[in-house]
């Protein structure tokens, strides 16, 4: 192996694949970035077992080869170089690194002990790489935390008839978030994305496309130089449309930052141990957020655009439940109030394509 490339590119692909392959593991193979210089360029690959990474270089390669070692030390190693340029070539079993006036060797490992992985080909599905950023990030953080929940951990990334397109949803069955994709068609059905393969897919989107493969209980992405597999999750994911509320005796209108910010600010005087909970009331056009614990009692008013059936409602909130599902909204949102124990739908007005829902903490 013999190769001469740019230290910024290499340092940027180690790091994508140092966030995949474990520090430490049960598993020596594990800890390994394989190195493989090809005709076509610069190969590094990783897994830990759920998720497997490949970064490709278009660099020129004097001599091809193929090596593996500790993906940390590697990434210490090149982060650390003076140099603009990096020089690698393989003397016996060591990888010797050279850059302005420095060089080191590292010993390798035989690249038979990383394990073997395979990526797809072709990539049917395309959709815009900042759409897919959007959606997955304004419904990642209703997903579950526990082993126990099951699909619940995941995020569904559907295929949908209601916009001829695709859908994200996830939920821990105390909130939920969906987010639209028109047009991203070509999916082949279904899938469920582990949260944490979908915090990988996130960190990659950063090019106007993505392409998407679906086989063997895997998602595969392709974004650039990055190929990943993600491995999907088993499981039914539950009817969230049946517990989504279509009757609200009392809706709002606020901006969404003067929410977000108003319920930040009371949300310092909450009880953590009762659930950091913050009170809402509504009447006569007026939104007051209170909230009290043991260092004293807070509370500010909004003046709102009210509507429905009812003159009133009184209710309270998990603060940083409202607040994450607060986060994708800017500009105006409609709170829709279901009921004082029913969900609380938050949603743009006029618009259907992004929905944030929180269930009410209860009060007796």
């Amino acid at each position: 192996m013999k190769v001469q490339l740019a230290k910024k590119p290499l340092a940027e692909a180690l790091g994508h694949v140092e966030r995949i392959v474990p520090n430490r593991s049960g598993n020596p193979g594990l800890n390994l970035v394989r190195v493989t210089a090809t005709a076509g360029g610069l190969l590094l690959r990783g897994t830990n077992m759920d998720v497997d990474i490949e970064a490709s270089l278009d660099v020129d390669v004097a001599a091809q080869g193929d090596v593996a070692l500790p993906a940390q030390v590697l990434g210490q190693v090149i982060r650390a170089l003076p140099g603009d340029t990096v020089d690698m070539h393989l003397d016996d079993n060591e990888l010797v690194v050279a850059s302005d006036h420095f060089d080191t060797r590292l010993q390798t490992v035989d690249p038979d002990n990383a394990p073997t992985l395979g990526f797809p080909t072709e990539f049917p599905t395309q959709m815009d790489a900042e759409a897919l950023s959007q959606a997955f990030s304004h419904v990642r953080y209703a997903a579950a935390t526990a082993e126990y929940q099951a699909v619940f951990r995941g995020v569904k990334l559907e295929v949908s008839a209601e916009n001829q397109g695709a859908r994200a949803v996830a939920t821990d069955g105390f909130r939920l978030a969906y987010h639209d994709l028109p047009g991203a068609s070509g999916l082949p059905g279904d899938v469920i994305v582990p949260a944490k393969g979908v915090d990988e897919i996130l960190k990659v989107l950063n090019g106007p496309e993505v392409h998407i493969a679906v086989g063997d209980a895997q998602l595969s992405v392709q974004a650039g130089g990055i190929k990943l597999n993600v491995k999907l999750m088993d499981g039914t994911f539950p009817d969230y449309r049946r517990v989504i509320p279509t009757a609200f005796p009392v809706t709002v209108s606020v901006s969404a930052g003067d929410l977000k910010e108003a319920v930040s600010r009371v949300s310092v005087l909450a009880d953590r141990t009762a659930n950091n909970r913050v009170d809402l009331f509504v009447k006569d056009g007026q939104l007051r957020i209170s909230a009290e614990g043991s260092f004293g009692r807070g509370q500010e008013t909004l003046d709102v655009g009210q509507s429905g059936t009812d003159a009133e409602m009184a209710l309270a909130f998990n603060a940083k439940y409202l607040l994450d599902a607060l986060a994708s909204f800017s500009d105006v949102v409609d709170v829709r109030f279901s009921g004082v124990t029913s969900p609380t739908v938050l949603g743009q007005p006029n618009q259907d394509h992004h929905l944030a829902m929180v269930v009410p903490l209860r009060t007796n």
